[in-house]
């Protein structure tokens, strides 16, 4: 598949080239490798977040659905500081 790309500033163009030369490779030859890596990583990104996602579902799946919830008076700042505000007093 042949892909044309305009309106590229020469000091990019001048850029990869010297990045192509100091890699062997030509300017070509340099900008697929480029594109390929980094479409490779978007696509281990996304697999990496869908095992994530899926991990953290099982794990929420596995708490025990009975467990209470925290009231509003039990996460409030002051409960949180509750000995230091009192080691002020």
């Amino acid at each position: 598949m042949d892909v044309t790309i305009k309106e590229i500033s020469p000091a990019t163009v001048n850029a990869l080239q010297a990045l192509a030369q100091k890699n062997g490779k030509s300017l070509e030859e340099y900008a697929r490798s480029v594109l390929e890596r980094e479409t490779q990583n978007i696509s281990e990104n996304d697999a990496e977040k869908e095992q994530w996602l899926k991990d953290f579902n099982e794990w929420m799946n596995s708490l025990d659905p009975n467990t209470p919830n925290l009231t509003d008076e039990q996460i409030s700042r002051e409960s949180i500081y509750e000995e230091q505000i009192l080691r002020q007093l």
